[in-house]
Formats: C-alpha cells, sequence, structure tokens
C-alpha cells in the first residue's frame, strides 16, 4: 500500500512540475511565433515598385546621393525588383525543383546581381561606391559574427537575445 502511495505521489509530482514548466516558460507579452512571422510575409509581399523605392531610399540617405543618381539609382533597382519577381514566379512555378534547377536559379540571381552591381558602380561615384562596398563588407561581418554566436549560444550567455527583443518593443512602441 505504502508504494502505491508513493508511486502516486511521484507521479503526481512530475506531471505537476511539467504542468508547471509549460505554463511558465513563455513570457505573457510574447507574440506567437505565427504571428511573429506575419510581420515577415508582410515584407515579401510588397511589390516590386515598393521594394524598390525602399532601396533606392534606403541608399540614397546612407551614400548621399544627388537628384540625378536618385532617379537612375531608382530605375536600375526598379527593374532589379521585376526581374527578381519574375524568377521567383518562374521557380515557383514549377512543383518538383531537381538540384539542377535550384543551381540554375541561384547562378541566374547571381548574374542578375552581378549585371546591377556593374550598372550601380557607373551610377556611383568612386567614393560612394566605396563607401557602398565598405558598407556591404561590415553587413557581411556583423552577419557572420552574428551566426556564430547564435550557433555557440554567446547571445544567450550574454543577455543579448532579450536586449534585442526589448528594442524591438521599443521600436514598436510598444
Amino acid at each position: 500500500m505504502k508504494k502505491i502511495i508513493a508511486a502516486l505521489s511521484l507521479g503526481m509530482l512530475v506531471a505537476g512540475s511539467s504542468a508547471y514548466a509549460h505554463t511558465t516558460t513563455k513570457p505573457q507579452d510574447q507574440k506567437p511565433r505565427n504571428e511573429m512571422r506575419g510581420a515577415m510575409k508582410d515584407k515579401a509581399q510588397k511589390s516590386p515598385e515598393e521594394k524598390a523605392q525602399m532601396k533606392t531610399e534606403r541608399m540614397a540617405e546612407k551614400l548621399e546621393l544627388s537628384a540625378a543618381q536618385k532617379n537612375q539609382l531608382q530605375e536600375l533597382n526598379m527593374r532589379q525588383a521585376q526581374e527578381m519577381k519574375a524568377m521567383h514566379e518562374s521557380h515557383k512555378a514549377t512543383s518538383e525543383k531537381t538540384p539542377e534547377q535550384r543551381a540554375q536559379m541561384q547562378e541566374a540571381r547571381k548574374a542578375s546581381h552581378e549585371k546591377w552591381q556593374a550598372e550601380l558602380k557607373s551610377i556611383l561615384s568612386t567614393e560612394q561606391y566605396d563607401k557602398y562596398e565598405t558598407d556591404r563588407a561590415e553587413m557581411k561581418q556583423k552577419r557572420a559574427d552574428g551566426k556564430k554566436r547564435h550557433k555557440s549560444g554567446e547571445h544567450k550567455k550574454s543577455g543579448e537575445h532579450q536586449k534585442r527583443g526589448e528594442y524591438k518593443k521599443q521600436q514598436q512602441g510598444m
């Protein structure tokens, strides 16, 4: 009889602690994942015109472009955004994607980007293009460092992941 009571109480203890762990691990103000992904879908659903406009505005601000350069860049970004959308649609139309098809798509995107870069270089001054390249290299390095930190779990040890969440809340006005 004592063994049965001990087994039941142990079972209830384990069940109670796991139920408690499930209810307390998620902060109350945190959005469900599917709602967080909604913001990414909104970004992906922007029209090529909107994407080109955003990219042009961001680059014009960072590189201090003249009005003529800004207009040329807008046209270039518009062409690229439409081209990328067409590539995406054609790739999306095929249901079964073989590794060869994926490699072709990647090569097509790479060729399109190289063409865009060559045209960009002709629009920008030498100093502006150097600044663009420097900014790109810095961003690439930050991304690489972030991936390393994330894989190692270092961002959690430093509490940085919580700081980012607080920053995003501030930006969203929460």
